[in-house]
């Protein structure tokens, strides 16, 4: 009988939307006959994904979700994705989450391990969210080249309205992009705060085990060094990449 049930089993299908995060449930559910069973997540792209928590431990019966995160990317992921997770299970007597080095010092025949690979899921059917706004433009100034067969004098101004028009699609297609980019940003922070606590919360948790209560009087400073650092990224972007793109 196997220590951690895993969903999904074999592959991990992620929705890709670009310039966005992409975050996918994993399920691991203690249906041995242990007390508790510890476990360790692991990928083969570390800066590509988060993972939240990656380590931890299920106690008897019971059910742990992980949350796998994909950074934003900015083009095309590969249609064939050589990612892969790797999910280390090993029983355990207590409910305190595992040190790296008692990992490392682990016997390989008291690890339990389960391989799942990576699929990209288009969402709506594509990947690029496309700068449509441009199109209009390119219509009129077709509109407006028949129209000088038939118009004679009049085809100069019809062109020059019609790539004026295009132009300005173009530039609020630009900022609500980049609104919409911040957005989902700022909600990832957010998501991402809140697992940093529940982190912390395990941390503070470890350290008690250990009979280190002192040093879990220190468990906030972690998330008020990673609020401020987000602060001063997303106000970088806002204004700092927002004057740069007004520039002609």
């Amino acid at each position: 009988m196997p220590l951690l049930q895993v969903s999904p089993e074999r592959v991990l299908e992620i929705p890709v939307t670009l310039f966005s995060n992409s975050t996918v449930e994993l399920t691991l559910q203690n249906v041995s006959t242990q007390p508790f069973v510890a476990y360790k997540i692991k990928t083969t792209a570390p800066k590509s994904y988060l993972v939240r928590p990656s380590t931890g431990v299920v106690p008897q019966g019971e059910v742990r979700s992980v949350q796998i995160v994909l950074q934003a990317l900015s083009e095309e992921p590969p249609t064939n994705s050589t990612d892969r997770f790797l999910v280390q299970a090993t029983p355990v007597d207590s409910n305190c989450t595992l040190p790296r080095h008692y990992w490392l010092s682990l016997e390989k025949a008291k690890v339990e391990e389960t391989r799942l690979s990576v699929s990209f899921k288009r969402v709506n059917g594509q990947l690029s969210t496309g700068h449509t706004g441009s199109l209009p433009g390119e219509g009129s100034a077709s509109g407006g080249g028949r129209g000088a067969e038939g118009a004679g004098s009049t085809a100069a101004p019809t062109s020059a309205t019609a790539g004026g028009s295009g132009s300005n699609a173009t530039s609020a297609a630009d900022l609500k992009q980049q609104y919409d980019q911040l957005v989902e940003y700022t909600l990832a922070m957010e998501k991402h705060k809140e697992e940093l606590t529940r982190e912390n919360e395990a941390l503070k948790q470890q350290l008690e085990c250990r009979g280190g209560r002192s040093l879990a009087e220190l468990w906030h400073l972690p998330i008020y060094l990673f609020v401020l650092f987000m602060l001063w990224y997303i106000l970088d972007r806002t204004f700092g990449g927002g004057g740069a793109s007004s520039k002609p």
